[in-house]
This record gives C-alpha cells, sequence and structure tokens, in this order.
C-alpha cells in the first residue's frame, strides 16, 4: 500500500472516530464543542413583550421563545434593554435566569455557564459569548429580531 492511501484511509477512519463522538477528539475531555445559534437579528420577530404589563422594573427579565429579555434601565427606548439566545453557547441547554447580574446556565446540563449583560463569558466552562439579538419599541410593544 501506498502511503498516500495509507494516509488517506486514516484520515476517513478518524473522521468516523470523531464524529461517533470520542472524547479524543474533542481535545477537552467531556467538554463538547461551543455551540453556536444563530444570532444578530435576522428579522423574524422573536419575541413581542407589552411594556405597560411586562419588564416594568430594572433588572426584571424574561426567557421565552428562545429569547433572555433583560430590562437594564429605566425608559421603553432599545437601550434600556439587552436580548440573547437563552441558548447557553457551551452544550446547548436552555439558560435558566438571571441572577445578580449575571444570566445564569443552571438548567439540567449542570455545568453553571454565566454571562454579563452583555453576552460575553462571566464564568465557564462556556468560552464563547452570547449571541446578541435587536430590540425595537413602538410605543409599549417591544420586539426582539
Amino acid at each position: 500500500m501506498e502511503r498516500r492511501d495509507f494516509l488517506s484511509g486514516m484520515g476517513a477512519t478518524l473522521a468516523v472516530l470523531c464524529a461517533g463522538g470520542l472524547a479524543a477528539c474533542g481535545g477537552k475531555g467531556d467538554d463538547p464543542a461551543p455551540v453556536n445559534p444563530p444570532g444578530g437579528g435576522g428579522g423574524n420577530v422573536k419575541l413581542t413583550v407589552n411594556l405597560a404589563n411586562d419588564l416594568t422594573a430594572v433588572g426584571s427579565f424574561m426567557i421565552g421563545s428562545g429569547v433572555v429579555l433583560i430590562r437594564l434601565a429605566a425608559g421603553n427606548v432599545p437601550a434600556s434593554f439587552a436580548a440573547f439566545t437563552s441558548t447557553c453557547t457551551h452544550m446547548g441547554c436552555t439558560l435558566s435566569a438571571y441572577n445578580a447580574g449575571k444570566i445564569v446556565c443552571g438548567s439540567t446540563c449542570g455545568h453553571g455557564s454565566q454571562f454579563n449583560t452583555d453576552g460575553s463569558v462571566a464564568n465557564g466552562p462556556a468560552t464563547n459569548p452570547l449571541p446578541k439579538y435587536t430590540v425595537n419599541i413602538n410605543g409599549t410593544t417591544l420586539t426582539v429580531t
């Protein structure tokens, strides 16, 4: 067998083994490849909120429809809110809370990643920031796209 045929065959074998989930191919033991959910306002409405009734206090938040939405400041202007995907970039679990200024992944994954209100990682094991969504406000209707 020629060397190039051998190496070509080995590459295919390694690809199959890695696709099968061997930890050695991931580089970090049981830490899977980061999840990179789509983000950044694609134009489709992901969430609609009536600001006359919901998120009225600074620090209030909601998680739903694939979005974490937090009121950071007073006033019904887009800059008073932060919106991100509710999918943790570590293992793809749904983020579960907003506590002490941190977005928390405390769900069934059990890994406990935390994110700052700009989406950056505060505490791992996540290494990638949360993709941010666009907030629009018309009167008392807030939409996340």
